[in-house]
């Protein structure tokens, strides 16, 4: 796949932005248009004065992304890309949106182990145990939260507790887990050189025939959750995904209702306990006053068809961590 250039590129067609682009506690950027700009830093948003960036910079700007991908804002007014850096854009321009809107968000300086996550206060070490002993019993575990909460850091974190003489096959939308091994094999959805486009569900039954010890799907949106839920209920274990998800229990729903969008897909019913059977383990992370930290951890126990309620048992629960150097 084709990569627009990265973030240091963009300087010359966001004035006023030159400054953020080169700063690195700056996680996220937000144009809402003609100088309205916010950045996430440290976990918290704050304005940014742009007087100068004007309507037709962000035309450029929107151009010069999406350009070495053989696509024009024009044509196609919503656009997500992925920079040489490996940083993310979200581009929407008129007539979808009133003017043109881009986000973007930076691919991370380093990647946390689950040791340093316990240490900067994100990560209980209750749940790690949980975590751990989940994938060294091969049941699974599923990773659960919002927008910008930090489920892939904590998703790259717990690839690390696999064990290291096994294989992993990694799928993604764009390319953001930094895994360091050398029996990984990692595809990344996309368009073909025909335009014909390859959906993460592809590539879920295709990572089958890689001969995966583990699976790890950055995450689940929709029809690919019944393809890995067949996945990890026949040996599979040990394998890995997130979802957005409002708390713990609500990604256990929210991951049923993905599979239950497949054409051929199961009854409700089955569908839930196909999900009791393929995740042992649900980690629940947010983010609150600019720090992200695993909120709830549930074991699933089992699926009450006549009430429509999970069976879990609550293993940890917290209010907002105290604050812990790093």
């Amino acid at each position: 796949m084709k990569r627009a250039s990265g973030v240091d590129h963009l300087a010359p067609f966001l004035p006023g932005l030159e400054s953020l682009l080169g700063d690195p506690e700056v996680s996220e950027m937000m144009i809402n248009g003609p100088g309205n700009v916010w950045v996430e830093r440290a976990g918290r948003l704050e304005p940014h004065e742009a007087p100068g960036l004007t309507a037709a910079w962000l035309h450029r700007a929107a151009i010069h992304i999406a350009r070495p991908l053989g696509l024009d804002p024009a044509a196609r007014p919503i656009l997500d890309a992925r920079l040489e850096d490996g940083s993310r854009v979200a581009i929407c321009t008129p007539p979808a949106a009133p003017e043109v809107a881009i986000t973007i968000r930076r691919f991370g300086g380093r990647a946390f182990t689950a040791e340093d996550l316990v240490r900067m206060g994100s990560l209980p070490e209750q749940a790690l145990e949980a975590a751990r002993r989940t994938l060294l019993a091969r049941r699974n575990v599923l990773v659960s939260g919002g927008t910008g909460s930090g489920k892939t850091t904590l998703l790259n974190a717990l690839i690390e507790l696999l064990p290291e003489d096994e294989r992993i096959v990694a799928i993604e939308d764009t390319l953001e887990l930094r895994i360091d091994r050398a029996n990984c094999l990692r595809f990344e959805a996309g368009a073909t050189l025909s335009e014909t486009p390859v959906e993460i569900r592809d590539l879920v039954r295709h990572a089958l025939r890689h001969r995966p010890d583990h699976i790890v799907v950055g995450e689940v949106r929709g029809a690919e959750a019944a393809d890995l839920l067949q996945a990890l209920n026949t040996g599979h274990g040990g394998s890995l995904t997130t979802v957005h998800a409002n708390n713990a229990r609500s990604a256990l729903s929210r991951l049923a209702s993905c599979a239950m969008q497949a054409g051929d897909a199961l009854p409700w019913e089955v569908t839930c306990r196909g999900v009791v059977d393929g995740i042992a383990l649900v980690l629940h992370v947010t983010r609150r006053d600019g720090r992200r930290f695993v909120e709830e951890a549930l074991e699933v126990r089992g699926y009450d068809a006549a009430t429509g309620r999970w069976i879990t048992e609550r293993i940890w629960t917290t209010q907002p961590p105290k604050e812990v150097n790093a």
